[in-house]
């Protein structure tokens, strides 16, 4: 079975650095911890978006949280890289207007 730090490593290394989705504005994720895997898959990340810090929380649960209950495999990985990519952008561009995406993310500067 994974353990947390086996997702935040693998996470990491996928998910850190500047990341790209069309022709919107860059986010730079400059940190990633899991700090539960069950039953709750959570994930923080501070980010950083043109001169904003941002840390970012995302919560999974049922079949999302499931794909890293047991083996990581490249597949599941891949999985929840594409994921946490979709809802990082998601969040970004709903967090003035959506009460849920809002309560995601604290600014920190």
């Amino acid at each position: 079975m994974a353990t947390a730090e086996q997702v935040q490593e693998q996470l990491i290394e996928r998910i850190s650095g500047v990341q790209r989705q069309g022709p919107g504005v860059p986010i730079e994720v400059l940190a990633v911890r899991v700090p539960s895997i069950r039953p709750t898959l959570n994930i923080e990340m501070d980010v950083q978006v043109s001169e904003e810090r941002w840390r970012v929380s995302l919560a999974y649960s049922g079949p999302d949280a499931s794909m890293v209950s047991g083996d990581l495999t490249e597949s599941s990985m891949h999985t929840l890289e594409l994921l946490v990519r979709t809802n990082l952008f998601d969040w970004w561009h709903t967090k003035d207007t959506e009460r849920a995406s809002a309560r995601m993310g604290r600014r920190l500067t």
